[in-house]
């Protein structure tokens, strides 16, 4: 059995839905979020609603809206623009990883050359090879 394998394996055995997983992952950028928040009570709020999220729809989580905001004690329409901008900042962060894959965030053309500069060694083989063919 191939590493993958045993991996796809594992998160199957989780048995989230598509929309539970979206969930969880929101709740972890909301709460990466909430280190660098620089206001105390919101970045609280942040933590503690991602945490929910990441625990919506498992065995002691939130099964719905109403369930997360009593284990949350924030309102609906506060987790609503959270969850918004959670999503605002994953589709930010998914469109810079896939612009550095594509090498759009450096600005190399991705050769052994970043400098675009002669090679010293190149410069050296150049010198001895005219120096040899004057001698010749």
């Amino acid at each position: 059995m191939k590493m993958n394998d045993v991996i796809n394996e594992v998160a199957d055995n989780f048995g989230l839905s598509p929309e539970q997983r979206k969930l969880a992952n929101l709740g972890r950028v909301l709460m990466t979020a909430a280190t660098t928040t620089k206001d105390d009570e919101l970045s609280n709020v942040m933590a503690k609603v991602g945490d929910q999220l990441t625990n919506y729809g498992a065995l002691f989580g939130p099964k719905n809206a109403k369930e997360l905001v009593a284990k949350s004690g924030v309102s609906i329409e506060v987790i609503k623009k959270l969850l918004a901008y959670a999503d605002k900042i994953h589709t930010s962060q998914s469109a810079l990883k896939a612009d550095h894959a594509d090498s759009g965030l450096d600005d190399t053309d991705n050769d052994d050359n970043d400098f675009n500069v002669p090679d010293d060694a190149d410069d050296a083989m150049a010198a001895d090879q005219a120096a040899r063919a004057k001698r010749d």
